[in-house]
């Protein structure tokens, strides 16, 4: 999905990474969804990133600091609406009950 400095990294979610998002950010994760048509804040864009990052390879977590150090360097990239594409889409696939 991502790849920086040679390593392939992609999105990955559980109901425990939401409730983290949603407890550190202050905000329902379905209403924030809703009601911006599917277009996040920066803040949640980068919550949500840097706590599903993983390696592809093994799944290791990444750490939350390099986490948001890759998401800077992917946001100057590819921009700020292909990221938040990425995590919808990552989010649906993963944790398609919120869609419904």
């Amino acid at each position: 999905m991502f790849e920086v400095n040679d390593t392939n990294y992609i999105l990955r979610f559980n109901k425990q990474k939401v409730k983290t998002v949603e407890l550190t950010s202050g905000i329902s994760l379905v209403a924030a969804l809703t009601a911006n048509k599917g277009i996040l804040s920066y803040q949640v864009i980068e919550t949500l990133f840097a706590s599903g990052l993983v390696e592809e390879k093994g799944l290791v977590p990444v750490k939350q600091k390099e986490a948001l150090e890759i998401f800077d360097k992917l946001v100057e990239e590819q921009g700020l609406i292909s990221l938040n594409v990425a995590v919808i889409e990552k989010l649906q696939e993963d944790m398609g009950f919120l869609f419904r």
